[in-house]
C-alpha cells in the first residue's frame, strides 16, 4: 500500500513538472517572439522558431490534459531541445545566448524522463555544442546571425534561469517528500520486521506444533515444539512431503479429501494418530488453513497441531475413576448398572427363543465395620484389597465381580438358565464356591498378617427385559436377601423370595410411621426394675413401647432395629433422655432416690451436640444428673476409644454416670475398662441365664464379678428369670443388682411407680 502511495506521488510530481514546464516554455517563447517582433528589422526566422517551440510546449499541455503524461513529457523535452538546437544554430552557435536552454532542459529531462534519457540528451547536447564550436572555428557564417536586443537577451536569460530554478525547486521539494516517504517506509518496515520477529518467536515458542508447507504440501517450516514432540531433526523434514512426517496418520481416502478441501481454499480440521521418530503413537487434533498473498492466491498452508495425549490420558483416567474402584481395581456400581442395561439391550436387539435369566449376588463382609474401627482404615483397605483378589481368583471366567462400595461386592452371573429354580441353584453353588474360598485366611501384604474373613451373601435371579433400565429392581431384591442373610448370622446365604419384599415394605412403613409417631406422642416410656440382694428396688431401666394408632402395640424388636438403621435412633434417644429426666424430678423418684438407666446408641453417642443436648434437658427439667446412668455398648466405645473417653468425660462432668451394657458379648477388653470412666457394668443375659448350669458361663460371670469388685464398678445382672440364677449370682457378689422377669416385667411408667410405691407401703 505504501509503495502504491509513493508511485502515485511520483506520478503527481511528474505531471506537475510537465505542466509547469510546458506553461513556462510556452509563455517564455511567446514573449521572446513578441520581443523579436519589436526589433527592426524583424528576425523572422527566430520568431518562427520561438513560435514553433511555443506550439510544441502547448501541445505537451494538451497531451497532458488528455492524460498522456509520458508522451507529453517526451514531446515537451525533446521538442523543446530540438527547437533550442535550431535557435542556437540560427543565433550564433556556441556564442548564442540560447545555449542556456540546454542546462534547463537537462534538469527537466532528468526529472521527467529519468537518468538514461538524460544521459542521452547530455551526450547529444555536448556533441551538438562541439559541432557548433568546430563550425565556428572553420568560419561558418551562421544563418541570421546578428546582434539581439538587450530586452530579448534579458528576457531569455531570466526565463531560462527561472525555468531551471523552478524545476530545481520542484525537484528538491519532491525529493524531500520522497525522502520523508522513504523514512516513513523504513520506519514501517522496521515495525513490520519487529512484528515479524515477535510473530516468529511466538510461533517458535508455541507449545503446540506448527508446520508450514508450500502449495505442493512440502514442508518449509516447523517450530521447535514439532521437533521436540516428534523427535525429528529440522533438516530431516524441511522440503519433505507433509504426509511423510506431519500428517501420516491420515489414510489415503482421508488425505485425498483433505487435499480437495484445501484446494478449494477451505479450512480442514480433524484428528489423527501420527507417529514419532521412535515409532510411538502421537494423537493430535489438526487444523490446516491456507495462507494467501495480497492478490488472494494461496501461497502456503499452515498446520496447527494440538497434542491430545494428555487429554486422552485424562479421559482414560476419568473413565477409570467413573467405572472402576480405585482401591481394588474392580468395576464399580456404575459399570455393573451399565452391564445390566446392556443385557436388556442385547436381548431386545438380537434375542431369539426364550429369554435367559441371570443371577446377581451381593456380598457383604461380616464385622468389617468393627475391624475397621479397631484396626484402622489402612488395615481395612488392605483387607478389602485382599478380599477382592480372593473373590476374583475363585470366580470362573466370564463372571463380573464389582465393588459396590464400602465392604459390599456384587457378582453378575450371566445366562445362568431359563428357569428361576435353575438360576437359584447355580447362584447357591457359586455362593458356596466363594464361601469355600474364604475359609483360608486372607494375607494382608501391607501389614504382614493373616485375617480370617467371612461374607454374608444375598442373591436374586432376573430376566433383563423385565427389570428396570438401571437394574435397580434386581439390586433392591438382592439387597433385601443380603439384609436377611446378615440378620441370620455370619456367613449366611439367602436367595430372594417374593415374601421378603413384604418384609421390606413393612420396615419401610414402620420407619415412615415412626418418623411421624415420635413427635405425635405415640411412644410411651416403660420401666423395668433393678433390685438389690434384699429385693428392694433401687431404680429402673428406661425402655420404650410404641402404641401405633392402627397397629396397636408394636414390638420393640420391630421398630428399634428400624430406628437404628436410620437417623431416627438419634431422635428416639433424645426423647428417652427427656422422658427419664422428667421422671427423675417426680416426688416419688426423689423421695425413694430411684436411679434411671437409659441406653444410648452409637449414632446418638457420636453426635457432636450430645453433651449440649443433655445439658439443656437437665437444665430444663431440673433433674439430678447423679441419679442418671447412660448405658453404651462395647461397639460404641470400640469405634474410637480416645473419642469415647473424651465424650464420656464431658458427660461425667455434667454429673451423670456411664455404664457398659451387654458386657461379655463383644471384645470385653480390660484395657478400655481401665481407660474409660465407667461406673456400672451390665452382664449380658446370655451369661446370666446359663450361669447355674454351664461351667463355662459360670466361670465367666464369676470372673466378671470379681473384676468389677476390684475396679469398684457397680454390677447389674440382666435377664434374671429364676431365683436359682439370682442365688448363684448373689453367692458370688453380694452387691450385684438384678434385672429381669423374676423381679418384674417392663411396665408403663405410671403403673411402675404405683406398683413400687405400693410395695414400699407409702
Amino acid at each position: 500500500m505504501r509503495r502504491h502511495r509513493v508511485e502515485a506521488e511520483t506520478h503527481l510530481s511528474l505531471r506537475r513538472v510537465v505542466l509547469v514546464g510546458s506553461i513556462w516554455i510556452t509563455s517564455l517563447t511567446v514573449m521572446l517572439a513578441m520581443a523579436l517582433l519589436m526589433q527592426d528589422p524583424v528576425p523572422w526566422l527566430s520568431v518562427r522558431l520561438n513560435l514553433v517551440a511555443a506550439g510544441v510546449s502547448f501541445g505537451a499541455v494538451l497531451l497532458g490534459w488528455r492524460r498522456h503524461w509520458r508522451l507529453a513529457s517526451n514531446v515537451l523535452v525533446w521538442g523543446t531541445w530540438t527547437a533550442a538546437v535550431t535557435v542556437v544554430a540560427a543565433t550564433g552557435g556556441v556564442q548564442s545566448g540560447s545555449v542556456l536552454a540546454f542546462p534547463a532542459l537537462l534538469v527537466m529531462c532528468a526529472w521527467v524522463l529519468g537518468v538514461r534519457t538524460t544521459l542521452v540528451m547530455l551526450v547529444l547536447s555536448v556533441l551538438t555544442m562541439a559541432g557548433f564550436w568546430v563550425a565556428g572555428r572553420e568560419g561558418v557564417d551562421w544563418i541570421g546571425q546578428r546582434e539581439t536586443s538587450p530586452v530579448f537577451s534579458m528576457l531569455y536569460f531570466v526565463g531560462m534561469l527561472g525555468l531551471t530554478g523552478t524545476v530545481t525547486l520542484m525537484a528538491r521539494r519532491s525529493l524531500i517528500r520522497r525522502a520523508q516517504e522513504l523514512q516513513d517506509t523504513l520506519g514501517a518496515l522496521e515495525q513490520h520486521q519487529d512484528d515479524l520477529r515477535k510473530f516468529y518467536r511466538a510461533v517458535e515458542q508455541n507449545p503446540e506444533s506448527i508446520v508450514i508447507t508450500d502449495v505442493h504440501q512440502n514442508i518449509v517450516y516447523v517450530n521447535e515444539a514439532f521437533l521436540q514432540r516428534t523427535g525429528f531433526a529440522r533438516n530431516e523434514v524441511l522440503g519433505q512431503p507433509t504426509h511423510r512426517y506431519s500428517t501420516m496418520g491420515l489414510d489415503a481416502p482421508a488425505w485425498e479429501e483433505a487435499l480437495h478441501q484445501l484446494g478449494r481454499g477451505a479450512l480442514w480440521r480433524g484428528q489423527m494418530t501420527n507417529r514419532t521418530r521412535q515409532g510411538e503413537d502421537l494423537p493430535e487434533a489438526v487444523l490446516v488453513a491456507p495462507i494467501r498473498a495480497s492478490d488472494g492466491s494461496i501461497v502456503n498452508y499452515v498446520e496447527l497441531k494440538q497434542d491430545l495425549s494428555e487429554r486422552m490420558r485424562a479421559e482414560r483416567q476419568i473413565h477409570a475413576l467413573a467405572h472402576f474402584d480405585a482401591l481394588t481395581g474392580l468395576p464399580n456400581r456404575l459399570s455393573l448398572t451399565q452391564r445390566l442395561r446392556a443385557l436388556a439391550r442385547e436381548f431386545r436387539e438380537g434375542g431369539k427363543g426364550g429369554e435367559p435369566r441371570h443371577g446377581l449376588l451381593l456380598l457383604d463382609m461380616d464385622r468389617f465395620t468393627a475391624f475397621n474401627d479397631v484396626r484402622g482404615t489402612v488395615r481395612g483397605d488392605a483387607l478389602l484389597g485382599a478380599l477382592a483378589l480372593r473373590l476374583a481368583d475363585a470366580l470362573p471366567d466370564g463372571v463380573l465381580l464389582a465393588r459396590m462400595g464400602a465392604d459390599e461386592f456384587a457378582v453378575l452371573l450371566e445366562k445362568a438358565g431359563h428357569e428361576a429354580a435353575e438360576v437359584d441353584q447355580h447362584m447357591r453353588a457359586l455362593a458356596q464356591v466363594l464361601q469355600d474360598a474364604l475359609e483360608r485366611p486372607l494375607w494382608l501384604e501391607e501389614t504382614g498378617e493373616e485375617v480370617q474373613a467371612s461374607c454374608s451373601i444375598g442373591a436374586a435371579s432376573f430376566a433383563a427385559s423385565r427389570t428396570d433400565s438401571g437394574g435397580h429392581d434386581v439390586l433392591r431384591r438382592a439387597g433385601v436377601a443380603l439384609h436377611q442373610a446378615k440378620q441370620a448370622g455370619l456367613g449366611q446365604v439367602v436367595i430372594f423370595q417374593p415374601d421378603m419384599a413384604e418384609a421390606v415394605g413393612k420396615r419401610f412403613r414402620i420407619e415412615k410411621d415412626l418418623r411421624r409417631g415420635i413427635p405425635a406422642g405415640e411412644l410411651q416410656p416403660y420401666l423395668q426394675s433393678q433390685v438389690d440382694r434384699m429385693g428392694r428396688c433401687v431404680g429402673a431401666e428406661v425402655l420404650v413401647r410404641w402404641n401405633h394408632p392402627r397397629l396397636g402395640m408394636v414390638e420393640p424388636g420391630d421398630f428399634i432395629a428400624v430406628a437404628e438403621e436410620s437417623d431416627l435412633i438419634v431422635q428416639l434417644g433424645d426423647w428417652m433422655l427427656e422422658q427419664a429426666c422428667r421422671m427423675l424430678v417426680r416426688p416419688e423418684f426423689v423421695q425413694h432416690g430411684w436411679r434411671l438407666s437409659v441406653n444410648v446408641s452409637w449414632r446418638q453417642f457420636r453426635q457432636p451436640d450430645v453433651v449440649n443436648k443433655l445439658k439443656r434437658i437437665l437444665a430444663t427439667t431440673g433433674a439430678d444428673p447423679r441419679r442418671l446412668t447412660l448405658e453404651v455398648t462395647e461397639s460404641v466405645v470400640m469405634r474410637d476409644v480416645d473419642e469415647a473417653r473424651e465424650r464420656m468425660t464431658e458427660l461425667q462432668l455434667l454429673g451423670v454416670e456411664m455404664g457398659l451394657d451387654d458386657f461379655g458379648t463383644g471384645y470385653s477388653s480390660l484395657a478400655y475398662l481401665q481407660r474409660l470412666p465407667f461406673r456400672e457394668l451390665k452382664i449380658d443375659k446370655s451369661f446370666v441365664q446359663d450361669c447355674h448350669a454351664s461351667p463355662g458361663n459360670a466361670a465367666m460371670v464369676e470372673a466378671i464379678l470379681l473384676m468389677a469388685r476390684r475396679l469398684h464398678l457397680r454390677v447389674v445382672a440382666e435377664g434374671v428369670e429364676t431365683e436359682e440364677q439370682a442365688g448363684t449370682l448373689r453367692a458370688w457378689n453380694q452387691d450385684v443388682l438384678f434385672q429381669g422377669y423374676h423381679y418384674g416385667r417392663p411396665l408403663p411408667a405410671a403403673e411402675w411407680v404405683d406398683l413400687q410405691v405400693g410395695a414400699a407401703g407409702v
